[in-house]
């Protein structure tokens, strides 16, 4: 006697395969969401660090010529030179969010803690602030302020 061996035709993957296939696509999907926003977190902190040494670099030629740092300054104006002519800064930059409750803050320091740069009150220090969105330690002698994270001062 002889036998016959027939030969199912698969037209198609089995529900199992499919599962299976699907759940890896979801599982690299989310391990790449995890790592793109790590990266443009990484991205923005380095932009921020970026934009208060150049706000220092200004502030530094501002304090060489003038012999005082400024009372004020403030994210998206200009750091004007009092006596006229070319700003030190032409726009103070921005958080990269464009977020207002993350701009950049600005504080002078003098003892006794106002100071108006008269000729007798003249402000000898600041501390420019930021918020990061990784952990990094605050640098120089600023302790961080509120939610700022991150502090830079004069050299």
């Amino acid at each position: 006697m002889r036998k016959v061996y027939t030969e199912r035709s698969r037209s198609g993957f089995t529900l199992i395969e499919l599962l299976i296939t699907i759940s890896i696509i979801s599982i690299l999907s989310v391990i790449g969401i995890v790592v793109y926003s790590s990266v443009i977190k990484q991205g923005q902190d380095s932009k921020r660090q970026s934009d208060l040494r150049s706000i220092q670099s200004a502030l530094e030629q501002y304090h060489n010529d003038q012999g005082f740092y400024p009372t004020a300054i403030s994210s998206g104006s200009p750091l004007p030179r009092p006596s006229g002519g070319m700003a030190y800064m032409n726009i103070i930059p921005t958080d990269p969010l464009n977020d207002s409750t993350r701009d950049y803050t600005y504080q002078y320091q003098k003892s006794p803690p106002t100071c108006d740069n008269s000729a007798i009150n003249r402000c000898t220090s600041y501390c420019l602030y930021a918020k990061l969105e990784g952990s990094n330690p605050t640098v120089g002698s600023c302790a961080a302020s509120g939610t700022r994270n991150f502090a830079v001062t004069p050299p």
